[in-house]
């Protein structure tokens, strides 16, 4: 038997720390037998050998950190139910664990590309309460969006003596907890095309707002009207004519008055298109510009939907026109209107 002084002590003891924590993350629902005997033993050779038992407190949450990332990383959406507490205060609302479990659900889901990784350490702090709040930076990864999240979760110990998570958030959602809600998802779904909806700051009130898409009732319709509503009733509908339905996206804030503008790529018959580029000025929509555009391509390459328009430096943007089957370049002063 190798000591595990001796450098293949060392090997082995690597292969046991691994394989328990891919053990850890796998779904518990449909585990085998077997794999649950694999999983009994490794933790019994794990607990004799590193003495998990004495363990202290502070390591035994950042390892539970460790688990609730990789979580996310590998769908394990069900093994997250043991690492939560009955009750978690869940970016600026109190929810029940099913409905914490559905949101991450939901956004795996809409989200299959998501990738959250810890960048740098955890910071374990004990409260006076007994509990322990572990900070870390998260880097979210969605499509060609990256964004560092300051974040933390807070664990405490249930009647099993085992550490859960009674609180996720990070300290925008709560500096904001009562204007943007689920940080999390207005940082994904900000910049991704929709036929449906999108969520935006759209009237510069620093509020989060929904844009809904209500296309015509007949798809055969000849002169084809598509309406969009605001979840902020003080943002007027919009008509868009001649669109059997549309494609929006948030755009960002493109001539920096501090609401973010969207832009319609209006749907058809034809693989021609129209693009137009909406901002909210004294109580109504203004188009900022309006171009041509090739509807199948934009809609089959999310980064050409993207970058159909970007930012120029103040007070211009650039914008890809479809004209003769080739794509134009063009700068658009978006202060003159």
């Amino acid at each position: 038997m190798k000591c595990l002084g001796s450098p293949q002590g060392y090997i082995l003891l690597a292969v046991l720390v691994g394989s328990a924590l891919f053990v850890q993350c796998r779904g518990g629902g449909e585990e085998s037998e077997k794999v649950k005997s694999e999983k009994e033993l490794i933790e019994e050779r794990l607990g004799k050998t590193l003495g998990l038992a004495e363990t202290p407190d502070s390591v035994k949450v950042a390892h539970l950190v460790r688990q609730w990332n990789g979580c996310h990383n590998l769908k394990y959406v069900d093994n997250l139910y043991g690492l939560y507490d009955s009750r978690v205060f869940f970016y600026g609302v109190d929810r029940s664990r099913a409905e914490c479990l559905g949101i991450k659900r939901k956004m795996l889901q809409k989200y299959p590309d998501y990738f959250q990784r810890i960048i740098g350490g955890i910071s374990v702090r004990k409260q006076p309460d007994g509990t322990f709040k572990c900070t870390f930076t998260k880097y979210l990864t969605v499509g060609q969006v990256t964004a560092p999240v300051p974040s933390y979760l807070i664990m405490k110990k249930n009647t099993e003596d085992r550490f859960v998570i009674i609180a996720e958030s990070d300290p925008e959602t709560d500096n904001r907890a009562q204007i943007m809600k689920d940080s999390v998802e207005f940082i994904q779904q900000l910049f991704t095309a929709s036929n449906t909806e999108i969520k935006g700051n759209f009237s510069g009130g620093g509020q989060a707002e929904t844009l809904y898409v209500f296309p015509p009732d007949d798809p055969a319709c000849s002169d084809c009207v598509t309406s969009l509503f605001f979840s902020n009733e003080q943002l007027p509908p919009l008509e868009i004519k001649n669109a059997n339905g549309v494609n929006v996206l948030n755009e960002g804030d493109l001539d920096g008055d501090g609401a973010d503008e969207f832009s319609v790529l209006t749907l058809g018959r034809t693989g021609d298109s129209k693009m137009i580029v909406y901002t909210f000025k004294r109580g109504q929509w203004v188009q900022l510009t309006r171009f041509n555009v090739n509807k199948s391509r934009l809609l089959n390459d999310e980064y050409a939907r993207k970058d159909a328009v970007r930012l120029a430096g103040q007070g211009y943007i650039y914008i890809n026109e479809w004209a003769s089957d080739t794509i134009r370049e063009q700068k658009v002063n978006i202060w003159d209107y």
